[in-house]
């Protein structure tokens, strides 16, 4: 309600006049269907109000009210998705002021519509998440005893590869994603293995390296011919 006017919606220091066609009932007749019957509907020059605003107050432009804000806690559901509405209870719209110009009287509902922030590790499907997990190559070649984050603080899921596992294979952890907002059921965790191969060796590590492409016969690094010498030996013959 606006303070300045009480509610009223005329200037300070004045009154709201009295509507001349419903006489300040808010109320007038209208007939029917040729004149069968007569109904009453509100009056179309107030609003059914009873009154006229001649000079309207400033801080509310005539209409009684004056928004404020304010913050209200809302809960929100486990399982949310993006463009789903929360409903709040009475905490939207007052009665118009022709019911009560101080707004009192049961309010309309509060809609809040979600919007989901997208997190810096998982992706949503639905109730289900999929993360990528970085693994070294002596994990996907000889397999591993891994832990996968989940979606809680203090959430972890034991993950076995197997020896043999390839760069962009996929694991499901049941029960691991997001609760469905109906049943509360959640769904699953899909984790993606990424091979990360290191950027940095040193020495030892690389003879090492060097060691195990021998016994696969590919060619790496500096202990390989050139291609430059490998065309000169093809040319002269020489092995």
């Amino acid at each position: 309600m606006c303070l300045s006017c009480e509610g009223s919606g005329a200037k300070p220091g004045t009154q709201p006049a009295t509507c001349q066609r419903c006489s300040g009932s808010g109320q007038v007749t209208q007939a029917g269907l040729g004149g069968m019957f007569r109904m009453v509907v509100a009056c179309q020059d107030c609003g059914g109000r009873g009154s006229i605003i001649v000079d309207r107050c400033t801080d509310c432009g005539g209409r009684g009210r004056v928004p404020v804000d304010r913050r209200i806690e809302v809960k929100v559901p486990a399982g949310i998705s993006a463009g789903q509405a929360i409903r709040i209870p009475n905490e939207g719209e007052p009665p118009p002021p022709e019911a009560d110009p101080a707004g009192a009287g049961p309010r309309g509902d509060l809609h809040v519509v979600t919007r989901v922030k997208e997190h810096d590790c998982f992706e949503r499907d639905g109730d289900h998440l999929i993360v990528v997990m970085p693994a070294a190559f002596t994990q996907l070649a000889l397999g591993a005893e891994v832990e996968v984050p989940g979606l809680g603080v203090e959430e972890l899921h034991e993950l076995s590869i197997q020896p043999g596992t390839q760069h962009g294979a996929l694991f499901r952890i049941t029960g691991g994603g997001v609760p469905n907002l109906r049943t509360g059921r959640r769904g699953d965790l899909v984790v993606v293995v990424k091979l990360i191969v290191p950027s940095k060796l040193d020495e030892h590590q690389k003879e090492l390296l060097r060691s195990y492409a021998e016994t696969e016969e590919v060619e790496v690094g500096a202990s390989s011919p050139s291609l430059w010498n490998r065309i000169k030996d093809a040319v002269t013959g020489r092995h």
